[in-house]
């Protein structure tokens, strides 16, 4: 039995689906009883439970014998920090309480002994504990999300404006979460002896330009890119509902983002999906 995290997300999704369609036994995790009917009818067992119950999660562990583990985000609302070091506590320990043979840790560029920079911490986190576990281990560190555009489609849409607080000009690695999706399943079926910490993005580089560019594609419409100056981020996310911590943590790790503060893999893995391709498939999901 293999058990996924998230699979009400884009990548623990495509995790769930592809190891289903090898004639795999899956368990999706999920948080909310709604989700419950889609999985079974997709021949998934469903364990619907609060990733913070460790005893729960523990004993869904107890069941299986592999694992996909992500560490959902925490509500902005809150101290991202605190809130989302606390879920990986949870999952760890359950993990600590199974008996499975191997696991599979979704990460991202830019994971960082830092105690304040949202994502960036609280998954280096979450990758010591799954190595400290013992329990064989791979590690997927991800590129900046494409999915992190999809807000920017309505918006567009909308307006034919779409905010980034990344410069106009300034290319970042990106992966459409899918594509993570299948290296995460791959690696999840393949034999316990094949472990490490694997660096995947998309096939090339983007601007916000770029984005603007797929954006008009998809819209069939101009669209251009409204920059945020770095003196503007804390106010920009504490105007969308962040609470002054999680503001100050995701304001640290955008900064962290932009000036390159981390290690660049040189030989990254490449998803296949590009940004329009990715951006269009979300405006015809969206559409239904």
């Amino acid at each position: 039995m293999d058990i996924v995290l998230g699979a009400s997300g884009h990548v623990g999704g495509t995790v769930a689906r592809r190891l289903l369609e090898q004639g795999r036994p899956v368990t999706v995790v999920l948080h909310r009883p709604e989700q419950d009917s889609e999985w079974s009818a997709r021949g998934a067992s469903v364990a619907v439970l609060d990733v913070h119950d460790t005893a729960a999660l523990t004993a869904a562990f107890c069941k299986a014998r592999r694992a996909f583990l992500l560490n959902p985000p925490a509500s902005p609302t809150l101290d991202v920090d605190h809130e989302e070091r606390r879920t990986v506590h949870s999952i760890i320990e359950a993990v600590r309480g199974a008996s499975l043979e191997k696991i599979v840790v979704q990460s991202t560029y830019g994971a960082q002994d830092n105690p304040h920079c949202g994502d960036l911490g609280s998954l280096y986190t979450f990758e010591q504990g799954a190595r400290e576990t013992g329990v064989p281990l791979c590690v997927v560190r991800a590129a900046y999300f494409m999915s992190n555009w999809y807000g920017a489609l309505s918006t567009a849409r909308q307006s034919g404006v779409f905010p980034s607080l990344l410069p106009k000009d300034f290319k970042a690695p990106m992966v459409a979460p899918q594509d993570v999706g299948e290296l995460a399943a791959r690696l999840l079926v393949a034999p316990v002896e094949e472990t490490g910490t694997y660096s995947i993005e998309g096939p090339e580089t983007y601007t916000p330009e770029d984005v603007a560019t797929a954006l008009g594609a998809v819209l069939e419409r101009d669209v251009t890119v409204d920059e945020i100056p770095r003196s503007q981020w804390l106010k920009f996310y504490r105007s969308h509902g962040f609470c002054p911590e999680a503001a100050q943590s995701y304001a640290t790790m955008t900064g962290i983002f932009v000036d390159g503060l981390y290690d660049r893999p040189r030989t990254p893995l490449r998803g296949a999906t590009d940004l329009q391709t990715c951006l269009r498939d979300q405006a015809s999901i969206s559409s239904r």
